[in-house]
């Protein structure tokens, strides 16, 4: 069997995890100016080329602000990063979220998929209602089955994201698939509150709150019972 060739970091990349790793560490704070990129090509050993791309990669990360004539500076990048930002900051805290991450995420997926659900109840099929039914009874089978709470996450984050993928809207679609490892993490916390039952008991209302046209109380739902998961955390605290 042939072996496929290993890939080794470029200095450029090697360049950019460093910095990257410092700022999301805390180690250079938001605001704070980076050497030049002759310093940096200095203190670092590679070329002052190589220093500059590396950069240019950091500033479209939103790790960085270049201002010119003046200087990089580390950029506040929970305020200029994108989705890939998030995944770098997951990757070097070995895939944890902070308390306060989580929230937000789940607020933003819920006001995606708050959308999705308004545009499906009132658009709804046949066909639509029968897929959304298939995927509930997959969550069934994994819990007859008892297969674990990664597993059941992957199939409860793909529910949700098939809601999107039924709305017909690409884009809802598009936005909760940027998110679908960080989604299976934040279900197997929902699993390990609410248990298997709790989460088929949700899905469930949201299929019949669809099928009946209830868009808006489909998503005043989501909405309710994170509330009531966020109250239940904080008198555990």
């Amino acid at each position: 069997m042939p072996f496929e060739e290993i890939s080794i970091s470029s200095p450029r990349e090697t360049i950019i995890r460093e910095i990257e790793t410092q700022i999301i560490r805390g180690k250079l704070r938001p605001g704070e100016k980076l050497p030049t990129e002759r310093e940096l090509a200095v203190q670092t050993g590679v070329s002052k080329s190589v220093v500059h791309f590396g950069l240019i990669e950091l500033k479209r990360r939103g790790f960085v602000t270049i201002v010119p004539r003046q200087g990089i500076y580390v950029a506040d990048y929970a305020k200029t990063g994108t989705a890939e930002t998030l995944n770098e900051v997951l990757r070097l805290n070995g895939g944890r979220l902070t308390f306060k991450m989580s929230v937000e995420i789940v607020e933003l997926r819920n006001a995606v998929e708050g959308g999705a659900l308004i545009r499906l109840a009132k658009n709804h099929t046949d066909e639509n209602i029968s897929r959304l039914c298939d995927a509930l009874d997959k969550m069934k089978e994994a819990k007859r089955l008892d297969s674990g709470i990664p597993e059941i996450a992957r199939i409860e984050s793909s529910f949700h994201s098939l809601i999107c993928e039924e709305s017909g809207n690409d884009m809802f679609s598009l936005v909760m698939n940027s998110f679908s490892q960080i989604s299976e993490l934040l279900w197997q916390y929902c699993e390990m509150f609410w248990g298997v039952e709790g989460l088929i008991e949700h899905d469930e209302m949201l299929i019949a709150m669809i099928e009946l046209g209830e868009g808006r109380e489909a998503r005043d739902y989501i909405e309710r019972i994170f509330v009531d998961f966020l109250d239940a955390y904080e008198k555990m605290q």
